[in-house]
């Protein structure tokens, strides 16, 4: 897909074209012959077929057939929200009348809007439907024929006769697919989902991301699997998509909230979660939970229930979501050379897979296959590809039985375990999941071995650069450098590629981050900015950041060997994608280039159009060239040598197809290490405080509070992590000049900032679900406020005096409001006292230690902060005083009545004091004399002092209640 053959001969073209007519025609009667006689058989035998639906396309009078299977459900909560205000409608609804509205509120938005209307009634969403199941087939015939266009089958640009029957195969293969019938003839909203999904598909084809992300995002106020595609997006760095889908949801849910109110969003997670204990054991319940409870026998699996699921098994439970968890993550994770148009295949198997990991998915929510199994069909029919019989086969038998309804036959065995037969949907899904790697595998061989030029510019296509050009600036060398003789045998220029390569970092990040440091309510611009495009997302960043090249992390080998080029006489060009501003000063910093190539204002320059730069400036078409990644493929096809730096092993064995090819790759620790190194596990220490609630109630040990509190503990961890590794990415300049923190993972430049950015709302996700899963809803608020005041810390309070420690102090105190919602534990009015004036000494204790750190440098001030080394007996003073008053607040405690109630010698929590003078004073002391750990609580989660201490008042409280 991203290169072409050699032009044919006309005898080789023609009958090149003919074969591709002729397959087209056989797969459209294919389709058209199994439908109709097997729609025939089934209707002689009295049961329903593909013809009983298509018929009810065009049947739209007949009052029997009027479709209510999503809209009842809806209109029924719509009503009830407006009768009731405020309260729960899944409990109304759902729960207690046992109708099946699963949608979240943000569904009832275009109901809304047909009520104020004046249409809200079933025959218009009849004829909705219909205009909906019609443009899903004008889309197909699109997709159709864009994707044929993109792999380059003879006659799809050209040929009018090709195009016709390529965009009559994908109406007719639409209008003749049993799901997508099925849920216009049950009335489903799924109808809406299908249309949504292909024109997304042609949207990521066309590259318009954030058109695809909007509709994603429309889909997603109907569907919330679909917001999965929001975690697609940001593992692959495409922001563009996901603000497109942030477009449509954030001001969806606001609308929503302000008519439904917030409750209903959480009420719908009970919903979710019920669904998911128990699914469905009905036969047309396509996923291994209806196989699971079918094998089972849990449940009829012949009838459907409008009032009831399938009972509880904890077998299918557990099958569900293990199953649930491998479908989503292969979406997520499955991917090839998957950059813009050519993440379609990872696209669609997205899709899918969001879909069949659900725990329930009807065969009408199937229509999500018809994209797969276009691109699958046409992958088969592209030139050069070896297409054995077995493939074609099972794509075939795969379509057959997707695209058909054949219950009636394999019904006939519900009570026995053949049963499995009646899941034949989801073994074709499968069968079409394993087929697609498959034929990827086969177009990457086919494209290696029988296309040798790039791609240019296609027929019909505007120029990769029109109304741009890349910035090109002359370097002139160093007049002290000492003149050198010419080379021997002169050699051609070297073009250097800047991110990844000379640079350990990515320049476009780093300038993101500053912007968010510097600038928090800008940044919300980014995607405004996104949308004109990459290279005005880079103008506007270059324009609002600085960055200092002599603060860059620059690989060390790489320099070497640019500096032994540079003294032989050979002509260095450092072409890179990052904007003019930064890859001048680079170039000026170092004083090895002899001229740059960069993006404009109005030009990225990447890939295809990083070529054209170079051969503009090499005549001759001769270049060494170095790079690091998938974008730079085209340069390296067409350069005579290659160099490739610190690149992923898959990255290293392609391009040595592509030219001869040279490694510089850097000694690092393995990649997981480093990330469990930026996660600060050894913070997740401080997250012990939950467990004060239980210690302080009593009732530490028993079961159900403890397995909470390591829940809470846990979710603590990872929402924490996901804190760190943003403060990492947007203190990158200040921790590179820290003589400690310059060894942390980002900002020593040993992994990818784009990782970071994944990192953060994958944690997140992972501590919202553990939340939702395993801890009451008020723990959820705890975290939220933490997570909250984090981000506030890190953005906004980090540099402001007494503040930012008054915020430290509310962040441990939050854990131990959080350990006591998770435990169910009120939290006394002394211990929330005694937690205030103690974390308070220990966030000047974290500031002093790093003032002292200040003072040792020769620095007056820590960078970003607001203190002064000067200001360190303040610190010290509030410290020590707010610490003495934590002992104070313990000691009012022992002595006030509620002691007396809970313990039956309370004389003996006496000692606890002393022990926490002594405690505190030796805190300081150690502080004082610049032995201090940055973070108290690791700092007494490892010294002997402190944890004989802790022992002691553990032992007393015990030996205080007995």
């Amino acid at each position: 897909m991203s290169m072409h053959p050699a032009i044919p001969t006309l005898r080789t073209g023609l009958r090149g074209v003919g074969w591709v007519q002729r397959s087209i025609i056989l797969a459209s009667m294919f389709i058209v012959l199994t439908t109709g006689l097997l729609g025939l058989a089934l209707h002689r035998g009295g049961h329903a077929s593909n013809l009983t639906d298509i018929q009810n396309l065009f049947v739209l009078e007949n009052p029997d057939l009027i479709p209510v299977d999503s809209w009842d459900p809806m209109i029924a909560a719509l009503d009830w929200l407006h009768e009731r205000p405020g309260e729960n409608v899944y409990d109304g609804v759902f729960f207690k009348q046992h109708i099946k509205f699963q949608y979240p509120v943000t569904s009832l938005l275009p109901l809304e809007a047909m009520k104020a209307l004046g249409v809200l009634d079933l025959v218009a969403f009849e004829r909705i439907n219909l205009l909906f199941v019609l443009a899903t087939a004008a889309g197909m015939a699109i997709l159709v024929l864009e994707m044929a266009a993109r792999l380059r089958l003879p006659g799809a640009r050209d040929d009018r006769l090709t195009q016709v029957l390529l965009g009559g195969f994908g109406f007719v293969a639409t209008l003749c697919f049993y799901p997508v019938l099925k849920a216009f003839s049950l009335g489903q909203v799924q109808v809406w989902l299908n249309a949504a999904f292909v024109f997304a598909c042609i949207a990521l084809l066309r590259d318009r991301r954030m058109l695809c992300g909007a509709l994603l995002g429309a889909s997603t106020l109907m569907k919330p699997q679909m917001s999965l595609f929001l975690a697609w997006a940001a593992l692959r760095g495409d922001w563009r998509m996901a603000a497109g889908w942030a477009a449509v949801v954030v001001p969806g849910v606001a609308l929503a909230t302000l008519l439904y109110g917030f409750a209903p969003m959480v009420d719908y997670l009970d919903v979710l979660l019920f669904i998911g204990r128990h699914g469905e054991s009905y036969h047309v319940n396509q996923t291994v939970n209806g196989l699971v409870n079918r094998l089972l026998h849990n449940g009829n699996n012949l009838e459907w229930s409008a009032e009831a699921f399938a009972p509880y098994h904890p077998v299918v439970h557990i099958a569900t979501q293990v199953s649930g968890l491998a479908f989503v993550g292969f979406g997520l994770l499955w991917r090839r050379r998957d950059r813009g148009a050519e993440r379609i295949l990872a696209f669609v198997v997205a899709g899918i897979c969001f879909t069949v990991g659900s725990p329930v998915a009807w065969v009408h929510h199937y229509g999500i296959l018809l994209p797969a199994f276009a691109l699958a069909f046409l992958i088969l029919l592209e030139p050069g590809l070896r297409r054995p019989a077995g493939a074609v086969t099972l794509l075939a038998v795969a379509y057959f039985l997707a695209g058909n309804v054949l219950f009636w036959p394999v019904n006939a065995l519900a009570d026995t375990p053949l049963n499995v037969l009646q899941s034949y949907l989801f073994f074709a899904t499968l069968m079409l999941l394993g087929l697609i790697p498959v034929l990827a595998g086969r177009h990457d061989r086919a494209a290696a071995a029988l296309w040798g030029v790039a791609e240019t510019v296609g027929r019909g296509h505007a120029s990769p650069v029109e109304e741009a050009a890349p910035s090109v600036v002359a370097l002139p060398r160093a007049a002290a450098e000492t003149p050198v003789p010419p080379l021997v045998d002169e050699e051609p220029p070297l073009f250097v590629d800047l991110d990844g390569t000379l640079l350990r970092t990515d320049l476009l990040y780093e300038s993101l981050f500053g912007l968010i440091k510097a600038r928090p309510w800008a940044a919300l611009l980014v995607p405004v900015w996104l949308a004109g495009g990459k290279a005005r997302l880079k103008a506007e960043l270059a324009r609002r950041v600085e960055i200092d090249p002599a603060g860059l992390i620059y690989n060390p080998a790489v320099l070497q060997r640019l500096e032994a080029e540079r003294r032989r006489g050979r002509r260095l060009v450092l072409a890179t994608a990052a904007h003019h501003r930064y890859a001048d000063a680079i170039a000026r910093h170092l004083g090895l280039f002899d001229q740059v190539l960069s993006s404009s204002d109005r030009l990225n320059l990447k890939s295809e159009r990083k070529l054209e730069a170079i051969r503009a400036q090499v005549p001759s078409g001769i270049f060494d060239y170095m790079g690091n990644d998938e974008a730079d493929y085209a340069v390296w096809r067409a350069a005579r040598r290659g160099i490739a730096v610190d690149a992923a092993a898959g990255v290293v064995r392609h391009a040595a197809t592509l030219c001869p090819l040279e490694t510089i790759a850097t000694p690092r620790r393995p990649r997981l290490l480093l990330i469990l190194k930026a996660l600060r596990l050894h913070q997740w220490l401080k997250n012990l405080l939950v467990f004060v609630p239980l210690v302080a109630g009593q009732k530490l040990g028993e079961v159900g509070p403890t397995l909470q509190a390591i829940a809470a503990f846990l979710a603590f961890g990872l929402c924490a992590s996901s804190i760190y590794v943003l403060n990492d990415l947007l203190d990158l300049p200040a921790d590179r000049r820290h003589p400690r923190k310059r060894r942390r993972p980002f900002a020593a430049g040993d992994l990818p900032l784009d990782l970071g950015l994944s990192l953060i709302p994958g944690l997140l996700l992972a501590s919202l679900v553990l939340s939702l899963v395993a801890l009451p809803p008020l723990f959820l608020a705890a975290l939220a406020t933490y997570a909250a005041s984090s981000l506030f810390y890190n953005l906004f309070a980090k540099n402001r005096v007494i503040w930012d420690v008054m915020l430290l102090a509310g962040l441990y105190s939050l854990r131990v409001l959080g350990g006591a919602t998770a435990t169910g534990i009120v939290p006394s009015f002394w211990l929330l006292a005694f937690s205030m004036f103690l974390f308070l000494s220990l966030a000047m204790v974290k500031r002093y230690s790093e003032m002292d750190s200040m003072l040792k440098l020769g620095l007056g001030q820590a960078e970003g902060r607001g203190y002064l080394t000067a200001d360190m007996p303040v610190l010290q003073s509030i410290g020590v005083s707010a610490g003495f008053l934590s002992v104070l607040v313990m000691a009012l405690y022992i002595n006030s009545p509620e002691v007396g109630r809970i313990y039956d010698q309370p004389q003996a929590l006496w000692i606890i004091c002393p022990l926490l003078l002594f405690w505190i004073g030796r805190v300081w002391l150690q502080t004082h004399r610049g032995l201090m750990h940055d973070d108290p609580v690791v700092f007494a989660a490892r010294d002997r002092w402190s944890l004989a201490i802790g022992l002691v008042c553990a032992a007393t409280l015990v030996f205080g209640r007995s």
